[in-house]
Formats: C-alpha cells, sequence, structure tokens
C-alpha cells in the first residue's frame, strides 16, 4: 500500500489570461465567437464618436469589410500614444468612464483590451494594425503557453506624409488628415465564391440578405447613423458602397467630456466614484480636497456654491481621504455630502442629454431606407411629461431621472429589393447602436419590444422598419455584454 501523501502546491494563474481565450473573450464582451465582428466594429465606431465630440469635431467615419479585414477609420485628433500603451497593458484596466454616471456611449470600459487578442485568438497569422499621429502600429498579442503572460509584440514606423489613410486590403483611401484608422486583419479563406472568416467558422457572402450575418453587419452601421445626426458613415462591404449623410453637423448632446449631475448618483454610485479618486490619487501620492471633488459636477465649478455645500456638509478644507473611516468609506457622511450638493444644483433636463429629432429619422427611414414617405410616424416622450402612477411607482428612482425615448416606424416600398421586405428593428442606447435588440422587457409585463410589435401585427416578415432609442444617464443591463436594458414602466 502507497501511504506517500501528495501535498500540492498552490500555482497563482496571471490574470492576463483573461483576454487570451476564446472562452475568456466570450465572458469579457459577453457575445459568441460568430459575433466578435460586431462586436469590433460596435466599440471602435463608439471610441471614434467619442474621441471627435469630445474635441468638437463633427465625425465622419468609413467602416470597410473584406474577406480578410475589416476597418474602422475616423477624423478625430487621433488615439493618444498613452490611450494605446494602456490597452496593451494587460496587468491594468484603465478606463475614463469607470465610476462616473453619465449618458455615455458603450461604457463597457475595457473595450480595446478585449480587442487587441481576438486577431490571433482567431487566427495565428492574425493582427492588428494602428494608424494615428503620423504612426503605424502593426500590433500582435499572444499568451505565453508556460508563464500565462502577455506578450505584444508592437512594430511601431512612420507613415510616410504623402500616404493616404489605408482601410483594409482593398485599397480603399480617404484623405484624412488627422484621424485614427483601425484594421482588424487575418488569412483569407474563399473557395468557390464562399468566404468564410475565422469567428468559429462564420460563413460571409457579399449579398446582404435578410437575417444574414452580411445585413447584421450593415445595420449595425447604419444604425449609428440613425441614431447620430451630425456623422457622416461610410460604408463598404465587398466593395458594396453607402453612404449616410450627416443631417444636422452642429447637432448637440450630452459630450463624454461634460461634467456629470450630481442627481444622477445614489450613495452608492458617489461612493463607487470617490473610491476611485481616492485610489488614483494614493497611487500617485496625492490627497485632493472635498472642494475640488466637488468642482467637477455640473453647476458647482462656482466658488460660491461648493462653499454652500462645504458649509452644509461641514468639509471645508477636508480631504478625501478623510472620508476613510477604517477600511471602508464614511457613508453616513457622505450621504450628507450628496444631499448637500443636490440641494445646492438644479437637475438637467432631459433635452440637453441630446434628441435624435423628429426631421433626422424621417429623412433616415426615407431617403436612407426606402420607407414610404407618408407612412412615417414619430413619437418622443421624456422624464418631464406627466406620468401616470400605474405607470411608475412611487419607489422608482428612474423615474426621478432625466430620459428621453423616441421612436420611429415606417412602410417599405413595394418596389424596392424583395430581399429588404421584412421588418427591420434598429434599437440602441445612449447614441450607440445595439448588436442585439436591447428592449427584452418592459416593466412588469416582461414582455419586450418585438413581441409588443406583435401585438401591433407586425411580425417578422413584414415589410415596416421601426427604430427605438433611450437616452437616460443610468443605463441597468442584465448582462456582461450589454445586450438587454432593464425598463422600469
Amino acid at each position: 500500500m502507497n501511504t506517500k501523501k501528495l501535498n500540492r502546491t498552490t500555482f497563482k494563474t496571471s490574470r492576463e489570461m483573461d483576454f487570451f481565450s476564446e472562452k475568456e473573450l466570450v465572458t469579457q464582451t459577453g457575445h459568441e465567437v460568430s459575433e466578435w465582428p460586431l462586436v469590433i466594429v460596435k466599440e471602435l465606431i463608439d471610441n471614434a464618436l467619442d474621441a471627435c465630440e469630445e474635441h468638437t469635431i463633427t465625425p465622419v467615419i468609413t467602416v470597410a469589410a473584406d474577406a480578410s479585414s475589416i476597418t474602422i477609420s475616423d477624423n478625430g485628433p487621433g488615439i493618444p500614444e498613452s490611450t494605446l500603451a494602456a490597452a496593451l497593458d494587460f496587468t491594468i484596466r484603465a478606463s475614463s468612464r469607470e465610476g462616473y454616471v453619465s449618458p455615455t456611449r458603450g461604457a463597457q470600459g475595457n473595450a480595446l483590451m478585449t480587442l487587441f487578442p481576438m486577431p490571433r485568438v482567431v487566427d495565428p497569422a492574425g493582427r492588428m494594425i494602428v494608424e494615428a499621429n503620423g504612426k503605424r502600429h502593426v500590433i500582435t498579442v499572444r499568451a505565453d503557453p508556460i508563464s500565462q503572460r502577455a506578450v505584444v509584440h508592437d512594430d511601431v514606423s512612420d507613415i510616410p506624409k504623402s500616404k493616404k489613410t489605408r482601410l483594409g486590403v482593398n485599397k480603399i483611401k480617404q484623405a484624412l488628415s488627422s484621424g485614427t484608422s483601425i484594421s482588424m486583419e487575418w488569412s483569407a479563406n474563399e473557395e468557390e465564391g464562399i468566404i468564410c472568416w475565422p469567428f468559429d467558422g462564420l460563413t460571409v457572402h457579399g449579398k446582404a440578405y435578410p437575417g444574414s450575418f452580411a445585413q447584421r453587419f450593415r445595420e449595425l452601421c447604419m444604425g449609428f447613423a440613425m441614431f447620430n445626426p451630425h456623422l457622416t458613415l461610410h460604408l463598404d462591404w465587398f466593395g458594396e458602397k453607402k453612404t449616410f449623410t450627416a443631417t444636422n453637423p452642429k447637432w448637440k448632446k450630452w459630450l463624454p467630456s461634460d461634467p456629470t449631475s450630481i442627481h444622477w448618483y445614489e450613495c452608492q454610485h458617489l461612493e463607487r466614484l470617490l473610491g476611485a479618486y481616492i485610489t488614483h490619487d494614493r497611487d500617485a501620492g496625492q490627497d485632493r480636497l472635498v472642494s475640488d471633488f466637488i468642482r467637477e459636477f455640473e453647476g458647482l465649478t462656482g466658488s460660491a456654491k461648493r462653499t454652500m455645500v462645504l458649509d452644509a456638509a461641514d468639509m471645508k478644507r477636508m480631504k478625501l481621504s478623510e472620508l476613510i473611516v477604517g477600511d471602508h468609506l464614511d457613508s453616513g457622511r457622505i450621504e450628507v455630502l450628496l444631499g448637500a450638493m443636490k440641494r445646492h444644483t438644479k437637475p438637467v433636463a432631459s433635452r440637453r442629454l441630446g434628441v435624435i429629432g423628429e426631421d433626422h429619422l424621417r429623412a433616415f427611414f426615407v431617403d436612407g431606407l426606402g420607407c414610404v414617405p407618408d407612412s412615417f410616424q414619430y413619437a418622443k416622450r421624456t422624464s418631464e411629461q406627466k406620468v401616470k402612477k400605474s405607470d411608475f411607482g412611487a419607489d422608482d428612482k428612474a423615474s426621478f431621472i432625466p430620459w428621453c425615448l423616441e421612436s420611429a416606424f415606417g412602410y417599405l416600398d413595394d418596389g424596392g429589393d424583395e430581399d429588404e421586405e421584412r421588418r427591420r428593428i434598429f434599437a440602441g442606447a445612449n447614441f450607440s447602436a445595439s448588436i442585439k435588440n436591447p428592449f427584452r422587457s418592459f416593466g412588469s409585463s416582461g414582455e419586450g419590444l418585438e413581441a409588443e410589435l406583435n401585438k401591433l401585427h407586425v411580425g417578422g416578415y413584414e415589410p415596416i422598419v421601426f427604430g427605438l432609442h433611450l437616452v437616460h444617464p443610468r443605463l441597468e443591463f442584465t448582462d456582461r455584454g450589454k445586450t438587454a436594458l432593464i425598463v422600469g414602466g
């Protein structure tokens, strides 16, 4: 009998592996491998729009796809080298969205970090190419099979001044003097006219027939054009080109760089933000004043208002670190500070969040999609409108936060392409298009958007287009991939 006892060793595994397998990336993104091309497009368009808006640039974005690449290019300021470096450091999570409550797009937080490993995960020859600020980065990222740590190769070269931005291997060119171009490239696989992308054997056909992946890809891009009146979007799907021109280049919305409103926070949200600031300051060897913290909020940039808040909360010359008691934040004092900040500021009206508007949606439905002009209908509902008690319970805090819900409907022209004669739903939130319909459940009924449309006799094979968009500073989702919204009332 063998009496030898095994003394197990406790091994430490790097968390960097969370980004280097199909299983882990599915968890990180919330989407199956076959949907990763859509994740790439959504996250990069979100980033491009945010970058342009933060620098008051009217966005122009090109999305190009062919047998071996997807490329998204913009006319923004160019991705900073520091942002790119942070996205390639898999030991940390860097995000300018963390902790804030605001009506921003996407907000996955680690979007770029999940995209860079994808090419090598699906194809040994896969790579990411980033062109910005006069530099061309050819990036490959893999995991060392022994140490299980990230191995990053970033081959950097200068872009000749005469060279235009390259949009994938199909040689499409844009005369952009600035901006960012990000391409994901892999080995081409085409046999007898059938094109396969290496995303779980995804079969891609050039023609976008109903229900095809090509149609999903195109409609995701088109959703961004629908929900952003200031955006000009160039779409090139295997040489089939279509442009959606901005209807209102001067359109305004709440910007990613705008201060957030304290009225969008409850105590737990403010504690999370304070914790993020305190940790950031510790790492930097700093300790900011409460006064400096609250000046970043909407309506509290003036010294007089800040003084009133600090007097009410008894926090004059107090530092953020003093809000720590033992090993936790002092919730009682933070609740007092939250109340004082709310009393001395005004809530934000829903119109300031941004309204897409009837004119833009009408132009998109009629000119962009070919809907019958007389069939177009538009509706808007905001938090300022009177709401029946039966719609919102007294304890529904969402009813006290500004929001705007817009819907549009149109009937497709009978003389159009038969392939387009099916129900098309465009749904999104905070000016970002969704990969899947996020309105899966309304209120207590448990029924979602598609069920409601079926009740109105517009089933899946009816030739109609329906759009639904919600802007809300405190969106809640049921899943990691942010594909299902929690919608009260």
